[in-house]
């Protein structure tokens, strides 16, 4: 499951590549960087943040590294995770979401939304397929989209009141990452999405 978050971040991307070249570039996004993250907004309720989202830069993408605690069962956490037919609801920026396969356990999932960040927007789709392995893992693989190869992975367990949620994503984009806008703002929006995730497991209890 690739979130909205990273998702958001390759449409902004992908509009800062086609407007902006050379030393204008360079002279821009800079001044775009601390701009948007001036202007990301608070999350009034957040059960994760943004220190706790790891990304690391790869040979020709990006990884991504989350660890949540949600203080809700493990079958209400799969609930929320796996609820593609609802996820535009409650996920921050995200305008549709549609199944549409599902075979022993694969699922084929198509997203829409429109990325907003400070001044800038941008319509992003993405399609992914999910196989699904209750009730622990979550894998996900992009078939489509305005990235070359995303491979993801959600681990539940159970831990205590709640359940332990690891997630790791590992993306090669088919764009030029702002090397001072990127990690800032995959981390704040990763934490944005997942908290947004969780919140609705605690209103489902």
């Amino acid at each position: 499951m690739l979130p909205t978050s990273l998702r958001l971040f390759a449409a902004l991307a992908a509009t800062f590549s086609a407007t902006l070249s050379g030393a204008l570039s360079a002279a821009i996004v800079p001044a775009c960087a601390a701009l948007l993250l001036r202007a990301a907004p608070a999350v009034a309720d957040a059960p994760v943040l943004a220190d706790d989202v790891k990304v690391e830069r790869t040979a020709d993408g990006f990884a991504v590294d989350v660890k949540m605690f949600a203080p809700v069962p493990p079958a209400l956490a799969w609930a929320v995770l796996t609820d593609f037919e609802r996820m535009a609801e409650f996920i921050p920026n995200l305008t549709h979401s549609q199944v549409l396969a599902r075979d022993n356990g694969n699922v084929r999932v198509r997203q829409k939304g429109t990325a907003h960040y400070g001044p800038f927007s941008h319509e992003f789709d993405s399609l992914r397929e999910i196989h699904l392995l209750p009730p622990r893992e979550i894998h996900a693989h992009g078939i489509g989209g305005n990235i070359k190869r995303m491979d993801s992975v959600m681990q539940l367990e159970a831990e205590n009141d709640g359940t332990r949620l690891r997630y790791h994503v590992e993306v090669v984009p088919d764009f030029w990452l702002p090397p001072l806008l990127g990690p800032s703002f995959i981390r704040h929006e990763t934490a944005e999405q997942f908290s947004a995730m969780i919140n609705e497991m605690l209103r489902r209890r």
